[in-house]
């Protein structure tokens, strides 16, 4: 296609070859035989008919949780017969990525079936899954009449949460498979929790024998243990903090970075974990196990947006519940509770079976107010949600996590259903 420079010279061109036949004059003839020669040699000398690169990107690393720069090494090899000069290469970034070193814009010449690199680096940007690309090659004839433009794909960045260490929570869910875990199965087994004493039978294991009641009931005793399973949990992280202005950006991080460590320490433990994102970015996963679904939670979590839902967290969870888990499993909520409807959703889902968890961010009282008319509503919102920590309490384990208390301390004293736990 033309550039703009072309199109000036051929504005010129037709202004002088107005001019010309206007005044009837040669003398100007002779500038525009030497302004359409520029053209005649830019054809001549120009691009080739066809053009075509090929792109090797490396990222590294393409996933992070935030704390290391990023490397990104580009080779663009010329499959083109002939070699190119006066190329612009351009690597489009996010806004937000500001490289460091080296420059995601340069020029270049490439020679036949030959390669250019470019590299650049930047600091790792926030919480966020970015698109790295594509990456537009532009080549221009020498007289810079004619551009040919080429772009090659992009790729991705995810900067991921990273899971805090927190110490498990003794979730007691109605539901647990058949593999070995650390979640009581209220049946006989392999475990750590005393069920109940029996005889000695030949077989057992002797570190098992009770030397106490042994000794009281004058025969052999052993201890039984409680079986330890794994179960199926839907963590469902609710991102609606716009009612708390000042303070919003700080609660919603809590939020995320609670879903992301309670994922983490699930998976650990061996069970199935899905999510559910709700806000202003909306997503699910089933419920999976190992390393390579933690990653594909922490991806989805990386995507989280601040915001209201469009349509009712309280509907998406009860729908998804029966669709993504067996009846009577675990689902663990992640909420400010400003959804007044969420009550009425955690109450149906623990009447039909399932094991309920709620943990609560508790929003910080702003340091100061604009209006008085802002104090008395935020101090309005607070008390609803009191009242909504009460309510739940009734049918789940209810979790209210104000700011400087680690969750692993209140997770630890998490004991099973219907228990109101806060700092």
């Amino acid at each position: 296609m033309f550039t703009p420079k072309a199109a000036l010279y051929f504005l010129m061109t037709a202004a002088l070859l107005t001019i010309a036949l206007l005044l009837n004059d040669l003398e100007i003839g002779v500038l525009i035989l030497g302004l359409a020669s520029l053209f005649f040699l830019s054809n001549v000398w120009g691009l080739p008919d066809k053009v075509d690169f090929k792109l090797d990107r490396k990222i590294i690393p393409d996933e992070t949780f935030g704390d290391e720069d990023i490397l990104v090494e580009l080779r663009i090899r010329n499959l083109t017969r002939a070699a190119i000069g006066n190329l612009e290469i351009h690597e489009v970034l996010d806004d937000r990525i500001i490289p460091e070193k080296g420059t995601n814009i340069t020029p270049a010449s490439i020679g036949a079936n030959d390669e250019a690199q470019v590299l650049f680096e930047f600091p790792s940007p926030p919480r966020a899954n970015y698109q790295i690309g594509p990456m537009i090659v532009r080549a221009r004839d020498p007289f810079g009449f004619y551009l040919t433009e080429k772009k090659l794909g992009a790729e991705s960045l995810s900067v991921m949460p990273r899971p805090e260490r927190i110490r498990g929570a003794q979730l007691r869910p109605r539901h647990v498979g058949p593999w070995p875990g650390v979640i009581p199965s209220r049946v006989l087994g392999i475990g750590t929790e005393f069920y109940s004493l029996r005889e000695y039978v030949p077989g057992d294991d002797p570190k098992r024998i009770n030397w106490k009641a042994s000794a009281r009931y004058n025969q052999l005793i052993i201890n039984e243990t409680e079986a330890e399973r794994v179960t199926d949990i839907m963590i469902v992280l609710d991102t609606d903090v716009t009612f708390f202005g000042p303070t919003e950006s700080e609660l919603f991080e809590r939020g995320v970075q609670a879903a992301a460590s309670m994922a983490s320490l699930l998976l650990k433990q061996g069970n199935r974990v899905g999510l559910v994102l709700q806000g202003g970015e909306r997503g699910s996963i089933p419920a999976g196990f190992g390393k390579r679904h933690e990653r594909r939670i922490l991806y989805l979590l990386a995507a989280a947006r601040p915001g209201r839902a469009t349509v009712s967290t309280s509907y998406v969870m009860n729908l998804l519940a029966r669709r993504m888990l067996p009846s009577r499993a675990q689902i663990v909520i992640i909420s400010p509770l400003l959804d007044p409807e969420i009550k009425e959703g955690v109450r149906k889902l623990s009447a039909a079976g399932y094991s309920m968890l709620v943990l609560s961010p508790s929003p910080t009282l702003p340091s100061s107010f604009e209006q008085k008319t802002e104090e008395i509503a935020f101090k309005i919102i607070m008390l609803e949600r009191s009242i909504t920590l009460l309510e739940l309490g009734r049918s789940s384990t209810v979790v209210d996590w104000p700011i400087g208390v680690p969750l692993s301390a209140l997770m630890s004293k998490v004991r099973g259903p219907r228990s109101l736990v806060s700092a």
